[in-house]
């Protein structure tokens, strides 16, 4: 058994999808959207969520920057809700920044899974976020009491699934492959990451798990994690 359990934050612990959700229906009203585009709230909502994937996806393969992502994932969405150049409101980007990492929803049974694996483990973090975004995150939620360490890719240098951010993560703990497992919901990212950098690695997945490896355990809840340690 692991003496150290690492997670992925957002989609993890922190519910990301409920949070940016409720933070763009804020910012539909605060802009009056309403009055800019003849889509609705929900078409707004589900524009900006796969323009931030693909912009998510082109940032992680060094094809655009940090401050590229920010601001262009809410100008492609107006823009594909027939929103006049001149009428694009153009600080909208920091007011999510400002609202989103203040959201305190997280994954279904986190605090309680979190609570029975503090007394046993040490639990650590590795993230693929912006530094300043996953450290407010942590703090709203109240979450840092959890974890002895905090590993973010930003401070890296380089983002999952490179070997370099798991490596850091365990200098980081002061830990070892042989003691650490590791729990996140990327297929991609976190969990072939994590095997191929030589880890146990729990898929925290609601679709049917399609992918085997003797190194992979799947989850439909963090919950199941009291059952296996």
């Amino acid at each position: 058994m692991p003496k150290n359990i690492f997670f992925d934050l957002d989609h993890t612990i922190w519910d990301f999808e409920a949070n940016a959700n409720e933070t763009l229906r804020e910012l539909y009203h605060l802009y009056q959207v309403r009055f800019l585009s003849p889509k609705s709230e929900d078409e707004f909502v589900e524009i900006y969520t796969q323009v931030n994937h693909e912009l998510w996806t082109l940032y992680r393969q060094h094809k655009v920057t940090k401050e590229v992502l920010r601001s262009k994932r809410f100008t492609d969405t107006f823009r594909e809700m027939d929103v006049d150049e001149k009428d694009i409101p153009q600080n909208i980007w920091e007011k999510y920044l400002e609202i989103c990492p203040t959201k305190t929803i997280l994954m279904p049974g986190a605090i309680e899974t979190l609570d029975y694996l503090a007394g046993k483990y040490e639990l650590h973090l590795i993230t693929n976020g912006f530094a300043e975004t996953q450290k407010r995150k942590l703090k709203h939620s109240d979450l840092e009491k959890y974890f002895n360490s905090l590993t973010i890719s930003e401070e890296v240098g380089v983002q999952k699934p490179h070997p370099l951010v798991f490596e850091t993560a365990l200098k980081n703990a002061k830990s070892s492959l042989t003691s650490s497992h590791y729990v996140g919901d990327n297929l991609e990212a976190d969990i072939k990451g994590a095997i191929n950098s030589g880890w146990k690695a729990y898929w925290l997945t609601k679709k049917e798990a399609d992918f085997l490896h003797t190194d992979c355990t799947s989850l439909s809840d963090l919950r199941e994690l009291k059952d296996i340690f």
